[in-house]
């Protein structure tokens, strides 16, 4: 059993599943491909963009426990800057392309956790640079980060990993994020995301008995 998991690094319903796709990363192959969703969009964070995200990450909150902070509602929803998850989606194409997805999901984990509790603009190039430097320890991820910085053929990579995720989402007949599809014996099954934020302890364990059910 593995499985193709499809998100956007700016999601907030890919940061409720992002407990239950790393336990599951850890225990059995995840591949993980982005879908462009938020990227190169041209989105600016206006005040009603604002209200339904902050809305929306409320019932997240109340679902997962997971924390949206004050200061990434000040400092993020409400200060009007770019909406762009493309130089986000760059550093996960580089983290995915050197590591096993159950080694890089957690330092993406943290990239989430900088926006959405620090407040950090993940949006921001310089930013993304410093998330990764900060949370991978070893010289390979100053390499990394460096590399985003001005790299064209990086660039076209990473539209060709996002292209490969539309792909799927057309296959498989998906039109969000998070989307989780499993390959059991050859035949592919969708998963219901929330599977990959309710009771995520038992993830692998429910998610084994629902693919059992079909």
């Amino acid at each position: 059993m593995k499985f193709i998991y499809l998100f956007d690094p700016l999601c907030g319903w890919c940061y409720a599943a992002s407990r239950g796709i790393r336990a599951l990363a850890k225990t059995h192959q995840v591949d993980v491909f982005a879908t462009g969703l938020f990227a190169n969009t041209g989105k600016v964070m206006d005040e009603p963009f604002a209200q339904h995200a902050w809305a929306n990450d409320q019932r997240i909150a109340e679902i997962t426990g997971l924390p949206f902070s004050e200061t990434y509602r000040q400092k993020i929803l409400l200060k009007k800057g770019e909406f762009d998850s493309f130089n986000l989606t760059m550093a996960c194409f580089l983290l995915n392309e050197n590591a096993p997805s159950g080694v890089w999901l957690p330092t993406f984990a943290e990239m989430q956790k900088a926006r959405y509790v620090d407040g950090l603009d993940t949006s921001r190039l310089d930013v993304v640079q410093m998330c990764l430097r900060d949370w991978c320890e070893d010289d390979v991820a100053f390499e990394l980060a460096d590399s985003l910085l001005g790299d064209c053929e990086l660039v076209d990579k990473t539209n060709a990993w996002i292209k490969q995720g539309q792909i799927f989402a057309q296959k498989f007949g998906v039109s969000g994020v998070p989307s989780l599809i499993a390959e059991v014996d050859g035949k592919f099954v969708n998963v219901p995301s929330q599977f990959l934020y309710q009771d995520v302890e038992n993830v692998v364990e429910n998610i084994s008995q629902f693919l059992k059910s079909v």
